[in-house]
């Protein structure tokens, strides 16, 4: 059992990432891949990224490089392979692995080789030897471009869709309803915060807050960094309304494609429970001026409103953009 202990500043400090991490989807799909967990759920999303891999050549490196890293057989990985920096996008994220401090790397492979065995070229890492940097680097970009990155985009909108849920339960109830609406995964009983794990342990955030990152890949019990010391996260499993190796149904031949285009017709649908420019532009992989361009013809067209809040400009469907939608499904 872990329990988590919040101050009041701890509540003031706790947040749900705006993104699912890359280096925690790398993680805990890798997971996915060798493990039993989940194996039915994901045998689909298996078999395809296997086969993509082997085509690629990439299947032998990630054997060779990563699977040691994220051991099937263990709930322990290295806590430097997810950093913070991780949310901030994938290349942000590997500089941040990259930049680890030799005795932390020292450290955590020594922990990694008293459990489970730690591979040979990864004592490189903590030598600075810079074969060993380039092997990791290359690896986890190979594995996210093969594996993950075809079905970011729906990923990312089953995402969207979660932190529309727990914003609406931080709305009515603040953040203690908000930490309540992850149940039954998630316990929350003022002041401690409580679910299944491996090891039972307490940790004490001690005004640090504690950041929720959702995600596709994490089965079952949430995941929390194994070093108590460090900067908290929590990643926790998102609903999956379908498999990320079965995506829907292209817009392109709906009514509303036809007479929107594509573009337009995945954004507008997009805006169904609110949605910011930045969200818009990560789901459907363009720049945030070109989101700006789209939803300024669907603003002028009726089909959504924009307003401002804080930093973010978040648009929402209108009743005629909820109607055209509507239409377009039939």
């Amino acid at each position: 059992m872990l329990r988590i202990h919040f101050t009041s500043e701890d509540l003031a400090r706790t947040r749900v990432a705006a993104t699912a991490d890359p280096l925690w989807e790398i993680a805990l799909s890798m997971f996915r891949l060798a493990g039993r967990r989940g194996r039915g759920a994901f045998a689909a999303w298996r078999h395809q990224t296997r086969h993509d891999l082997a085509r690629i050549d990439g299947l032998a490196t990630v054997r060779r490089v990563l699977a040691p890293l994220f051991p099937a057989t263990s709930s322990y990985f290295p806590d430097f392979l997810t950093p913070p920096d991780g949310v901030l996008g994938l290349d942000a994220g590997v500089d941040a692995v990259l930049s680890t401090p030799r005795r932390l790397l020292r450290r955590e492979l020594d922990k990694l080789a008293s459990r489970t065995g730690t591979p040979s070229w990864a004592w490189g890492l903590a030598d600075g030897r810079m074969d060993a940097f380039h092997d990791l680097r290359d690896s986890l970009h190979t594995y996210f471009d093969t594996a993950i990155a075809p079905y970011w985009p729906d990923i990312q909108g089953m995402v969207d869709a979660d932190r529309a849920m727990r914003g609406r339960a931080y709305l009515d109830g603040g953040v203690g309803n908000m930490l309540a609406s992850f149940r039954p995964a998630i316990r929350w009983r003022p002041p401690v915060l409580t679910m299944d794990h491996p090891v039972d342990r307490d940790v004490h955030l001690g005004g640090r807050g504690l950041v929720l990152i959702p995600s596709y890949f994490c089965w079952g019990a949430p995941v929390p960094l194994a070093d108590p010391e460090l900067p908290q996260v929590l990643v926790y499993p998102i609903e999956r309304d379908h498999l990320p190796a079965t995506p829907r149904e292209s817009p392109a031949g709906t009514p509303g494609a036809r007479l929107l285009g594509p573009t337009r017709a995945a954004i507008l649908h997009a805006t169904v429970n609110g949605a910011t420019t930045g969200e818009l532009a990560r789901r459907h992989g363009i720049s945030a001026s070109g989101v700006s361009q789209h939803t300024q013809v669907l603003r002028e067209a009726g089909l959504i409103v924009s307003r401002r809040s804080g930093g973010n400009v978040i648009h929402t469907v209108t009743p005629l953009g909820a109607a055209l939608l509507s239409h377009a499904r039939r």
